[in-house]
């Protein structure tokens, strides 16, 4: 282990750190909570982190590398972690008051529309995949780091349907609109518009 690695991990621990520190001072004075999903769909998503978690707790399995850690691939990690942390707190912040760490109603719950909303309708998600694939890449590409980014992507896209279906019934005709409009859920999905313009534009 090099100065670089060493480098590397200070800086990433830096990123986590920064984005755990905001999201624990951000997670007081939000509005009053009139609905709550029940704690078996809490687990639907809980249950995929803790089954990774355990399997690569035991076995010596979990250190088998996929690839070979450069210094080219740690700096392109830390670009990615950083990217995605400072994407999930500006979606973090956009949220405002209307955040919470499970799916739920808030008195006067607005449908968030801007910033990197306006890009994917799940960014704090976007964000922190995207920060944790980023980390795996610099310090962690084995089997033990690839489990657990496909339990993240699993429990990541189970939360955000529930939460598709609690906007969808709390904004019958907005979130509809908005679905329609920000066609992708975690991933951006430009490409879904461009491809559609190009073909209307061949028709012409």
């Amino acid at each position: 282990m090099g100065l670089d690695h060493w480098i590397t991990v200070r800086i990433i621990q830096g990123l986590w750190l920064t984005v755990s520190a905001y999201w624990l001072i951000r997670a007081f004075n939000n509005k009053i909570t009139v609905y709550r999903q029940s704690l078996p769909t809490q687990l639907s998503y809980v249950l995929p982190l803790l089954f990774a978690f355990m399997i690569i707790s035991h076995g010596s399995w979990r250190n088998i590398p996929l690839l070979f850690v450069s210094p080219g691939q740690r700096i392109i990690g830390v670009v990615l972690c950083a990217g995605g942390i400072a994407f999930a707190i500006w979606a973090r912040t956009i949220l405002g008051k209307n955040w919470s760490g499970i799916a739920t109603v808030k008195k006067d719950h607005a449908l968030i529309c801007r910033g990197p909303y306006a890009v994917v309708r799940h960014p704090i998600y976007t964000g922190l995949l995207l920060a944790y694939t980023g980390t795996a890449l610099a310090l962690w590409p084995t089997t033990g780091g690839l489990t657990m980014l496909v339990a993240f992507i699993m429990a990541a896209w189970i939360k955000s349907m529930q939460e598709e279906k609690l906007m969808q019934r709390q904004f019958p005709e907005a979130y509809p609109a908005y679905r329609q409009r920000v066609r992708g859920g975690i991933i951006p999905r430009y490409w879904v518009s461009i491809s559609k313009q190009q073909g209307s534009s061949r028709q012409r």
